[in-house]
């Protein structure tokens, strides 16, 4: 194993990263497996300067992890900015939390986008993986994604043969790669998850990347034509603590949804009234319908909720 492992208790495996930029490193990804498999909570330690990828972000967030901020002689939750302290088995919400300020309020829209894709296959030897990652990851840095890998750093050019056929290799666990591309201002990190299910093959793709400021809402409406056809759902949202991949310790309000393309649906539910208009795309059983919800006459997440329970849907983008 390379790096510190500070402690091991009965309750957490607690691990230092001094770094700049800590990622998903394979030894980091096997003592998440690890943790889960010992019933451990897995607490990763930086400095209160330090970032963390996207990639890792999601593998901590699936572990049921934690970001443990360092700022001195104190410690606070990285994502909610929430005071903690050692208890002597692991790293725990302090009483000081219970008097913690408020967020601080950010500039609607402003931040790194996140695009999140779910497309469900038929199980055939002729699928070929990667189109919507393809295509999302052109939207966003205008170039086809640069790589992909089991961990950061990834290992591999891209090649959607090359992709499906490892994955193939893998079946029927499902497999989760993480995926790079872009650069500088453009770059872009995500997690690409391929899983057999009683109907097929399902792919969901989740990308964070550069601020909604430098790509043009022209070319997201064009993905959600493009993606209308195959994807069984995708969602845009933007979120000001996270750009280029990468987080921030500076706490930060939420993601706030931006659209919504909801596919294979022919008409919605007639019985829940449009809040916002949508726009059809495709006809019969490949039609989907795109809607912008940063201009609706409530709030994003409220206008989300209601294009949800127009087509039925429980919520989150899974479709």
């Amino acid at each position: 194993m390379n790096g510190a492992t500070d402690t091991i208790t009965d309750r957490a495996v607690v691990l230092h990263q001094d770094r700049a930029v800590v990622g998903l490193a394979p030894w980091l990804a096997q003592a998440a497996v690890d943790a889960v498999r010992d019933g451990l909570l897995l607490q990763v330690v930086t400095p209160v300067d330090g970032v963390i990828t996207y990639p890792f972000e999601t593998m901590l967030a699936q572990a049921r992890g934690q970001w443990v901020v360092r700022a001195g002689e104190e410690y606070r939750d990285g994502l909610t900015g929430l005071p903690l302290r050692w208890d002597g088995h692991r790293f725990a919400r302090s009483d000081a939390a219970q008097t913690a300020g408020t967020l601080p309020t950010n500039t609607p829209w402003t931040g790194g986008l996140e695009i999140q894709i779910v497309t469900l296959h038929p199980a055939t030897e002729a699928l070929r993986l990667g189109a919507s990652t393809e295509a999302a990851v052109r939207a966003l840095t205008d170039a086809e994604p640069t790589g992909w890998g089991v961990a950061e750093p990834v290992t591999e050019p891209w090649s959607r043969h090359e992709l499906t056929a490892f994955c193939r290799t893998r079946a029927p666990a499902p497999t989760s790669l993480t995926i790079v591309g872009g650069d500088d201002e453009s770059a872009t990190l995500g997690v690409l998850t391929v899983e057999r299910v009683d109907v097929g093959v399902r792919e969901q793709l989740r990308l964070a990347g550069p601020p909604l400021s430098v790509v043009d809402a022209a070319t997201l409406e064009g993905l959600a034509e493009k993606l209308a056809g195959t994807a069984r759902s995708m969602i845009v949202t933007v979120h000001p603590g996270r750009t280029g991949g990468l987080r921030s310790s500076r706490p930060s309000m939420p993601a706030l949804p931006w659209g919504i393309l909801v596919g294979h649906h022919e008409n919605p539910v007639e019985s829940e009234p449009e809040v916002v208009v949508g726009r059809p795309l495709g006809r019969g059983a490949r039609r989907a319908w795109w809607y912008r919800l940063d201009g609706g006459p409530g709030a994003p997440y409220e206008t989300l909720g209601a294009v949800l329970r127009r087509y039925g849907l429980n919520g989150g983008s899974g479709g």
